[in-house]
């Protein structure tokens, strides 16, 4: 088992990617902290863990409130005695066409999807420089390193909060990897091209999805979009051992997009 026995706090874990990650993460013998805002996905997810011989455990916050994010890491910290991993999967989109997208949409975004990154990395980081051992690994997105037209979205891009806060990830992982390098700590960043997630769900329809995988895998070299557990694969090896000598990286996991390569 690569990570046996670490504690690992990943946010998002309730579905999706992140709940991808938690799974392999069991399978790979790491307690796992699932954090998002509700509350009964939480509880579902603990609960299918936890009866398949899993170690788990939820808590629900918002990650765009410093605060709570400190508040919850010291309690994991007392709890379980460290904290070795961290995956920042937290994220939201709002997609508008740039003429009519509003302060709110753009704040929304930016607060989950950048400043909690920033904000869970700054509250773990303390439980990891005590023990000078640490993996810190960001999701961000294929969004973050370059733009593509929009597939069912509305608009030819409607993704300008999104993409400059995936992008902003991107470097935050470097200039953390370069802060916290020093004191034994890797920090890294995935970034998933197109996986059916809530995420793509959540603004499109059943007819607008299916025209939006099929692009999306027409536009990748493997000719298909991806499946949840091979974004966590990659996950796993940046949040173990194997990567010890890693750090300061954003690996794309996206099939071999043509739009990037």
């Amino acid at each position: 088992m690569r990570i046996k026995d670490k504690v690992a706090v990943i946010t998002g874990a309730n579905s999706g990617i992140g709940r991808a990650i938690a799974d392999c993460f069991v399978q790979e013998g790491a307690t796992v902290i699932i954090v998002a805002r509700d509350q009964q996905r939480i509880d579902k997810a603990v609960a299918e863990i936890t009866a398949a011989g899993g170690r788990a455990k939820g808590y629900s916050i918002d990650v765009s409130e410093q605060e709570h994010v400190r508040a919850l890491m010291d309690k994991v910290a007392a709890e379980f005695g460290r904290i070795d991993i961290l995956v920042n999967n937290a994220g939201i989109s709002r997609y508008r066409p740039f003429a009519t997208m509003t302060g709110e949409d753009w704040n929304m975004v930016l607060n989950v999807d950048l400043k909690g990154v920033f904000f869970c990395s700054q509250a773990a980081a303390p439980y990891m420089i005590r023990n000078r051992y640490g993996r810190i690994v960001n999701i961000s997105s294929a969004a973050g390193t370059g733009t593509t037209p929009g597939v069912a979205a509305g608009s030819p891009g409607a993704t300008a909060p999104y993409a400059a806060a995936k992008a902003g990830v991107n470097m935050l992982t470097k200039t953390l990897a370069r802060e916290l390098g020093p004191s034994g700590i890797t920090v890294n960043c995935v970034a998933p091209g197109s996986f059916e997630t809530p995420i793509s769900r959540s603004t499109r329809t059943e007819e607008q999805l299916k025209a939006h995988l099929e692009a999306r895998g027409k536009a990748a070299v493997l000719g298909r979009v991806g499946e949840l557990h091979e974004c966590a694969a990659a996950v796993l090896f940046f949040a173990s051992d194997d990567c010890s000598f890693v750090t300061g990286q954003t690996l794309s996991v996206d099939g071999g997009r043509f739009d990037r390569m």
